[in-house]
């Protein structure tokens, strides 16, 4: 009998290998997204940087950016329970964005983001979200003395947890959250009991040991992009969840139309008090009428010119970042297909 001799140069142009639909990787990597997108839109394994998956996956600091003005797109209590969302009609959109989690917008559609596999295994704790002593000077220290430390992601992953001890309260919450895929189904209700009750025993929620953004419950999502176009974000907003120009000037517009309509019976009264005796003859009423027309004519105007302005500055940004990220896409492609990366 003749050994035969291994194929190397037709195994190197497959996809993948006979070992790729085996059952046999890692147990952290098995706890881990398949893909990750990074920055520059391109697919990555999150298990060749977890920390950088971790900060992107958990970190909330879009949020922290607005910390002290939470309490106006949400009250600072925790949510209320699964089964009180669907029973004041809620809709539940999964959604695997954390700067989305427990944020809701209209029509009354709550963002919950799934509670990773990664959090519930305590030997990925003790690995990556533990915060050793080595890398973190002290425990007063706001600013770790390593790049690589997990004292904030710690923080981001245990206000994660306590956000889902207050979703999930009763059996029926359980259900509803196995209904969403919301928890990993291996988990029983024994099981979600058990973790609970320890995390309530250690004083997980304690508000020093979670980030400030969980002291928050549900916030509401146009009161964050109002926010954010305050502080300096106008046209990104914190969120913007338009599929089309139409939704957005329609947003703008109708506001402007309702404010159009108030103006016209605002005139409308106008011309019937200077018709009056009494009115007609007030110097201030005339001079107010007059200031009030310029405002009724050039007011709306402005209005439309602003929301159109809005909208050209939103088409030039799209057609700017799409230009910007095909030339970082074709530029990659080549130094790929360059280093015969791309057969």
């Amino acid at each position: 009998m003749t050994s035969e001799t291994p194929r190397k140069e037709t195994m190197s142009h497959l996809p993948f290998n006979s070992q790729a639909l085996e059952n046999s990787i890692p147990e952290n990597v098995r706890l881990l997204p398949a893909s990750v997108w990074t920055s520059d839109q391109t697919l990555v394994n999150p298990s060749k940087d977890i920390q950088k998956f971790l900060k992107k996956d958990l970190g909330v600091e879009k949020l922290n950016h607005i910390d002290q003005y939470l309490w106006l797109a949400g009250a600072p209590t925790p949510p209320k329970p699964l089964n009180y969302q669907i029973a004041t009609s809620r809709l539940i959109a999964v959604d695997e964005r954390i700067d989305m989690h427990m944020v809701w917008e209209e029509p009354r559609q709550l963002h919950l983001k799934p509670i990773p596999r990664y959090l519930l295994d305590p030997q990925f704790w003790e690995t990556h979200l533990i915060c050793k002593k080595s890398c973190c000077a002290s425990r007063k220290d706001t600013i770790p003395t390593s790049g690589g430390c997990p004292k904030e992601i710690k923080k981001c992953a245990l206000g994660f947890l306590c956000s889902y001890m207050a979703l999930i309260q009763f059996e029926s919450d359980y259900a509803i959250a196995l209904q969403y895929r919301l928890l990993p189904d291996t988990i029983t209700w024994e099981m979600w009991l058990n973790l609970v009750h320890q995390l309530l025993e250690n004083d997980v929620c304690n508000p020093a040991n979670i980030n400030s953004r969980y002291l928050s419950g549900k916030l509401r999502l146009s009161r964050l992009n109002t926010i954010y176009a305050i502080h300096g974000s106008l046209l990104s907003g914190y969120q913007y969840t338009y599929q089309n120009y139409t939704e957005l000037f329609h947003d703008y517009l109708a506001p402007l139309t309702v404010a159009t309509v108030y103006v016209a019976l605002v005139l409308t009264a106008m011309q019937v008090g200077l018709a009056t005796t009494v009115l007609g003859g007030s110097v201030s009423f005339q001079n107010v009428s007059y200031g009030f027309t310029l405002f009724a004519i050039f007011g709306p105007l402005g209005g439309i010119v602003l929301v159109g302005a809005m909208g050209g500055f939103a088409f030039t940004k799209n057609i700017v970042n799409t230009w910007r990220v095909k030339r970082q896409k074709l530029a990659s492609y080549e130094q790929r297909v360059i280093q015969n990366q791309i057969p």
